[in-house]
């Protein structure tokens, strides 16, 4: 009796307890969670794309259309391009490597752009659209763009904690307390790529004269003149000049349209990282009907190099001249091709590649030819087309100077300049 006494007494302690801890927490207020703050607005930045050619160079400007001022990395790399040839094929991507593009904010780009500010950079589409990507840019080619980075997927953003991203960010506030949202990126609306031609003369308005004279006296004026004209007295025919009915012989050097004639080119798309390992294959190929008794060697080419921003530059494999022997030369028949792998950094100085970017390689050759076994000439061949070097590291940063913001144009008219004091 007396342990079932005790049992008794905890369960009525228990009970007791219980009813005062559930009277202690309906008693107590519950917490209200605070509303979380609305979402600030997007910051009111644009991107445009200037192309006024379709082969280049473009412009990209970036403006701040907001009140505030806004921080965004001036570095044109960041673009990214999407290029349709038509509305049935798929848009091909344009995007600058790895090596090339910057990974995070570029702090020695970046750029405070006050309200109506903006920043602008030309640059080379093939830079983007290159190798795999080079797509043909011509009349009716519908063009992308974006810059910045591609924003995270939701998911990840979730499962990370509450703190707001750090980017990097394409825009964002340059405010202590950001009243706008940053942009991961922001978009350019789409064009369309014109014609290369140019408007004939003919079709170009041309402006008035003043000293012309109007419409109704130049008429006149015809007009008196035909009358006098009709007055003189016809000339006898003996006066006309007496035209030669015999055809008129120019002498004009017959030529072989069926003969053998060189013609050079060289591989389209060459990417390096470094200007020790840029090669070209440089192809010499007979595309006439005939035979070509001729001699290719190394030695006899030349480079000329068109880099950003950069004077054209000449490289010379050999500057010396040669004698070869008789048995130096060999009959290239028509569609066979010699072909060449040259290291640009055994033929060119130290200095002409010194900055990553886009570069223009054209190659020349300057072959012994051959004719009858005694006579020798020397055929200067160009390619017709550039290779285009993309190069990914040098020496020398990707940019020379530190970005500048331009200022919007003010527009001042008349009645502006009289309100002055």
């Amino acid at each position: 009796m007396r342990i079932f006494g005790v049992f008794v007494g905890a369960a009525l302690a228990l009970g007791m307890c219980g009813t005062s801890i559930q009277a202690w927490a309906q008693a107590k207020p519950v917490a209200e969670k605070a509303p979380e703050p609305p979402p600030l607005p997007p910051a009111s930045a644009r991107l445009w794309l200037i192309a006024p050619t379709a082969l280049g160079p473009w412009t990209m400007r970036v403006e701040n259309e907001g009140t505030v001022a806004v921080r965004i990395p001036a570095d044109g790399r960041l673009l990214r391009l999407e290029v349709q040839t038509d509305e049935e094929t798929k848009a091909v991507s344009c995007t600058l490597p790895s090596s090339l593009r910057p990974k995070n904010f570029p702090e020695d780009r970046a750029l405070i752009l006050a309200p109506g500010h903006s920043y602008e950079e030309s640059f080379d589409p093939r830079l983007f659209c290159f190798g795999k990507s080079a797509v043909t840019l011509g009349p009716n080619v519908i063009v992308r763009a974006k810059f910045g980075w591609e924003p995270p997927k939701v998911s990840k953003v979730k499962s990370k904690a509450k703190k707001p991203p750090t980017g990097p960010f394409a825009v964002e506030s340059a405010q202590r307390e950001p009243t706008i949202a940053a942009l991961w990126e922001v978009q350019a609306p789409y064009i369309l790529l014109g014609g290369l031609t140019v408007a004939p003369p003919a079709a170009v308005e041309k402006a008035p004269d003043a000293t012309a004279k109007p419409a109704e006296t130049e008429a006149t004026d015809k007009a008196a003149e035909k009358e006098t004209t009709d007055k003189q007295p016809e000339k006898e025919a003996s006066d006309k000049p007496v035209e030669n009915d015999k055809p008129v012989v120019v002498n004009v050097p017959a030529v072989d349209e069926r003969a053998g004639k060189l013609e050079l080119s060289s591989t389209a798309y060459v990417e390096a990282a470094a200007p020790r390992s840029i090669a070209v294959n440089v192809t010499a190929k007979n595309v006439g009907l005939r035979p070509l008794k001729v001699a290719l060697r190394p030695w006899m080419l030349s480079f000329r190099i068109d880099g950003p921003g950069l004077e054209p530059q000449m490289c010379y494999a050999d500057n010396a001249r040669r004698v070869l022997p008789s048995d130096a030369y060999r009959a290239l028949a028509p569609g066979a091709a010699t072909s060449f792998a040259v290291l640009l950094a055994e033929v060119c100085p130290k200095n002409v590649f010194p900055k990553p970017g886009l570069y223009r390689v054209t190659p020349t050759v300057a072959a012994k030819e051959s004719v009858n076994g005694i006579d020798v000439n020397t055929v200067t061949v160009r390619a017709n087309e550039p290779s285009y070097l993309r190069l990914t590291g040098a020496s020398e940063p990707f940019y020379s100077e530190p970005p500048k913001a331009t200022a919007p144009v003010v527009v001042t008219t008349a009645e502006s300049e009289a309100d002055k004091p």
